[in-house]
């Protein structure tokens, strides 16, 4: 009796090369083994199923842990597949791979394990095969990763579907830095997937026109990524694989910082070519080594013709120069062009479009190329018309104010002068009267007239030391002086009036004071003497400090701090502003009440500029205040004292009765061009000497003549004369003396008594100096002092 024909199941299973087995779990008794596990291990099928751990005696002891280690885990997972090898029946190694997975019922209960194993020693040795046989396929493999990743350009790679469709399956390193996409999120995406409808379409259709062209596209994009917005440069290149294009290979080049440096240059030209377009009259390209010329639309439109400005000649912009600024415009352009300068600017005269010429200034710089041959000048013209109009106007206008102010001073000045000599009269006649014998109310009398000439005289002063200020002519005269003495003397002229209205003036030097310094004693004494005069006349109870201290000193220069306080009315600190104006005072009623001009701290104050320091000062309504400045001054070992320097003026006159010299009997020539000068003079001289003999000259002319008739034995010269003043008359008379032992005593009569007056007078050979107004005792002193002496 034949056993019955196999099911078909049971022939597919006897037929497959692979063992399929079915076991408990986790016992994994053998429920189920098919046919093909003889074939593959040499044994028969009973001996798997009728012993327990037959099929784990076949795994070699090396790899029984691999084999335990997935059984174990397989409950976590439901399936395993494991490699391993095993030993057959006839003693060969196989290599086997295990897959299986525990059959569980409705209520997740583990029913059996099921699997497959499958010889794969033959795949093992093509696997070595390969590797040992296909090393140029794996280098060359290698070699296309590397490039492909490798690449500083975002490369990609594009499958082209059978249905028309575009699908992304590679990505390189330099993509996924440059959009922020990764190669597991973009693979296998197709345009629309990966960027939608609106942005996807136009990406499609590169890829079309890729396949369309059948060669390189080049084109660029911009697309917003998660990395963010960038510039791309793409170049697409369709693949041919069979006689179809399969495949397109992409490669993107990130420009956007290219992109903006070429928008930042851009504007950058816009904007330089605007400025140069508002800045000047236009612009020109002059290319050297062709002899034409470009010219933007702005110069063309000033000075063109109908004509492109285009590769004009260079004869025509020489066609527009002004006949007389040819040559020279020629020969200078040559000069340049054969020197190695690169900028340069000319102004010349140059033929507008309508006719007319116009002054115009070219600003220029020459190219030259590596061997430093000049190739190109290009340059801006700026039309100079209105701004030689407004030169000459200015210049006009300036002249007209230096002639004004000019004028001014001149007027001052001579203004000074002649109210200096009415007042030399009313001050000298005054001062005669009161060496007479006249009652108490006449004296009284006088000394008002002697002191009204004497306020108008500081008035004069004032003002003339104004406007020389304010012309800028004065200058300061450093002389090497005493400063103790100096600030000492200064501070006892106003002890008079300190003590008349009861208020102490204190004086306080620091010991570390030096005691010689360079400085312009006059204007130093002007400055104090205006601080204390008016610390006195706006304190009415308390006291006056004058206070002169070091600051520091440095090698032989010092820093002294000379300050004036007073316990006075104070200035409010909102009227600071207008303090230092000229004719102005902290308050119009100071005015009223104390009188001045308001020129003693403009002028105070400018004179300290003059020294280099500034006037400063602290002050509270009601208590007072202090005014102080810090002068550099250099040390010195040697000097003068102040009665040196100028004489100490009498604040009142001298009443004594005057005291007739009969000895003297010279005679003394007065050269003086005003007859109340001459005559205030001639008394005055007649009153003390009466036997003197007086001769009189209206002019510097006049006294030469009368000196070459007669030899005086003194002069008075007055400095400012028509005709000829004492300054050249004197340098006559000295001629004329030449080789003589004896010279005549010539005394400056000035109207300024200033130290550069007194210099030029000295300089030009006179012995001595008095000032109008004329005091009586100073007079009598000089002349006495020439005359007695005998000095030549």
């Amino acid at each position: 009796m034949h056993p019955p024909p196999p099911s078909l199941e049971m022939q597919i299973l006897s037929a497959m090369e692979e063992v399929v087995f079915s076991a408990s779990y986790p016992e994994l008794e053998i429920l189920y083994i098919s046919p093909s596990v003889e074939t593959l291990t040499g044994y028969p099928i009973e001996f798997f199923t009728n012993e327990l751990d037959a099929w784990r005696k076949l795994i070699l002891p090396e790899d029984r842990s691999i084999v335990e280690l997935a059984l174990t885990s397989l409950n976590v997972d439901d399936k395993i597949r494991i490699r391993y090898r095993l030993q057959t029946k006839d003693k060969q190694i196989k290599f086997v791979q295990c897959q299986g997975r525990l059959i569980r019922n409705e209520s997740r209960e583990i029913l059996r394990f099921d699997g497959v194993i499958a010889d794969i020693s033959e795949l093992l040795s093509l696997q070595d095969v390969i590797k040992n046989e296909s090393v140029e396929i794996k280098e060359l493999l290698l070699e296309n990763n590397i490039l492909f990743n490798g690449s500083q350009d975002s490369m990609f790679l594009v499958e082209v579907m059978e249905n028309g469709n575009f699908l992304i399956r590679r990505i390189n390193a330099a993509y996924e830095n440059s959009t922020g996409l990764t190669q597991s999120f973009i693979q296998g995406k197709s345009p629309i997937d990966l960027l939608g409808e609106e942005l996807g379409k136009p990406v499609i259709k590169n890829f079309q026109n890729a396949l369309r062209a059948k060669t390189t596209i080049s084109y660029e994009e911009s697309i917003p990524m998660p990395a963010g917005t960038k510039i791309w440069t793409t170049a697409l290149t369709p693949i041919e694989v069979d006689g179809k294009y399969k495949f397109i290979v992409g490669a993107s080049k990130d420009i956007t910082e290219q992109k903006r440096a070429e928008t930042a240059l851009k504007e950058s030209n816009e904007r330089y070519a605007l400025i140069l377009e508002v800045s000047s009259d236009g612009w020109f390209d002059w290319d050297l080594v062709n002899d034409t010329v470009i010219y933007s639309r702005r110069w063309w439109l000033e000075f063109g013709n109908d004509e492109p400005p285009e590769n004009t000649p260079i004869s025509y912009w020489k066609s527009l120069i002004h006949p007389d600024d040819v040559d020279w415009v020629t020969e200078f352009l040559e000069n340049i062009l054969l020197s190695q300068r690169e900028t340069f600017e000319f102004s010349f005269q140059m033929k507008k479009r309508k006719g007319n010429y116009a002054h115009v200034l070219s600003r220029c710089y020459i190219q030259r190329d590596s061997s430093g041959n000049r190739i190109r000048m290009v340059g801006s013209n700026s039309d100079l018309t209105e701004t030689k109009k407004i030169e000459y106007t200015l210049r006009k206008a300036k002249e007209m104010a230096e002639a004004a102010n000019m004028a001014k001073g001149n007027f001052l000045a001579n203004m000074s002068h002649e109210i200096r000599t009415p007042l030399n009269g009313i001050i000298g006649f005054t001062e005669l009267l009161l060496h007479s014998s006249l009652s108490d109310e006449q004296k009284e009398s006088l000394r008002n007239i002697h002191l009204s000439g004497k306020s108008l005289l500081s008035l004069v002063n004032q003002i003339l030391d104004f406007s020389k200020i304010d012309s800028g002519k004065m200058e300061l005269e450093l002389i090497s002086t005493d400063l103790t003495d100096l600030v000492q003397s200064t501070v006892d002229l106003f002890k008079i009036s300190a003590a008349s209205k009861a208020i102490p003036l204190k004086l306080n030097l620091d010991p570390l004071l030096p005691r010689f310094v360079s400085l312009d004693p006059l204007r130093v004494r002007q400055v104090l003497s205006n601080l204390i005069g008016n610390a006195i006349k706006f304190t009415h109870e308390g006291k006056v400090e004058v206070s002169v201290k070091t600051i520091k000193q440095t090698d032989d220069i010092i820093d002294i701090e000379f300050s004036v306080s007073d316990t006075g009315i104070g200035i409010d600190l909102n009227s600071k502003s207008k303090l230092f104006d000229s004719f102005s005072q902290a308050d119009t009623s100071i005015t009223r009440k104390y009188g001045g001009t308001g020129l003693g701290l403009t002028i105070t104050s400018e004179l300290i500029q003059k020294m280099n320091s500034y006037l400063r000062f602290d002050s509270e309504l009601g208590k007072g205040s202090i005014f102080s400045f810090v002068l550099s001054l250099q040390v010195n070992t040697t000097g003068s004292v102040s009665s040196n320097l100028f004489e100490e003026k009498q604040t009142s006159p001298d009443e004594s009765i005057i005291v007739e010299n009969n000895l003297i009997q010279n005679d003394i020539l007065i050269v003086e061009d005003n007859d109340l000068n001459k005559k205030l003079l001639s008394k005055m001289l007649l009153k003390r000497y009466p036997n003197i003999k007086l001769r009189y000259a209206i002019d510097g002319a006049d006294a030469v003549n009368q000196f070459q008739q007669q030899i005086p034995d003194l002069i008075f010269m007055d400095l400012q004369m028509p005709i000829m003043d004492g300054y050249t008359a004197t340098r006559e008379i000295r001629k004329l003396e030449k080789g003589s032992n004896k010279k005549t005593p010539i005394i400056a009569l000035t109207a300024g008594a200033f130290f550069s007056v007194k210099d030029t007078a000295m300089e030009s050979g006179m012995n001595d100096f008095l000032t109008k107004p004329i005091s009586a005792t100073d007079l009598y002193s000089t002349i006495e002092k020439w005359i007695s002496s005998g000095r030549v």
